[in-house]
């Protein structure tokens, strides 16, 4: 009988144990606020759709980095960090907001802005010092059919403040203002240099 008690008893103390077993979930990043839109090359050249699309190797959600200096050619990913979503999942949410389309539901008059996201990595020159990387293709056609009116390549790095996952999404975040900076004033000197294309988008 104290045989059948001392399994008892130690059944339910590894079950104890078992249940107070905790895996660290992953910390994870997005974009933050985008802050006020940038309603003025919106205005000059209206957009009624913004998409983002991204290279295969982005599609998860996994915070990729690269050590330069040691593995130029092997992508790596942070084990304990993650992107909210996938990469180009925030970044079309973030350029909707900062961007300020049309306020028609993306659905009016007006263009659609198309990008490809190519990179966006933490890239280690040296162990302690580390530069976000964003790499993305613009392309700007009517909201029906697929001309293409303007089309641009952009290539941003940030320099991240520390060499740790939490640097890099704080570069990242930087490189993502910038790059819709970017985009507004490529949408801006369009709306100035090529009113045929401010009238196609509007009609």
């Amino acid at each position: 009988m104290s045989k059948w008690l001392a399994m008892i008893l130690a059944g339910s103390l590894l079950a104890a144990c078992g249940g107070n077993v905790r895996t660290a979930e992953p910390v994870r990043y997005d974009f933050g606020s985008p802050g006020a839109p940038l309603a003025a090359a919106a205005a000059a050249l209206p957009l009624a759709a913004i998409e983002v699309q991204t290279a295969s190797w982005l599609a998860g959600a996994a915070m990729h980095f690269r050590l330069a200096y040691a593995e130029p050619l092997r992508r790596r990913s942070y084990g304990e960090s993650r992107w909210a979503a996938p990469p180009a999942e925030l970044l079309e949410v973030f350029l909707k907001r900062r961007l300020a389309p049309a306020p028609s539901g993306f659905g009016g008059t007006g263009c659609r802005l198309q990008l490809v996201l190519d990179e966006l990595e933490q890239r280690f020159d040296d162990p302690q010092q580390s530069r976000l990387v964003l790499e993305a293709r613009a392309v700007l056609t009517p909201l029906r059919g697929s001309e293409i009116l303007s089309q641009r390549l952009f290539l941003i790095a940030q320099p991240a403040a520390a060499a740790d996952a939490g640097a890099g999404a704080a570069a990242a975040r930087q490189a993502v203002q910038a790059l819709a900076a970017d985009l507004g004033n490529w949408l801006g000197q369009l709306a100035r240099e090529k009113p045929a294309i401010v009238e196609r988008c509007r009609s």
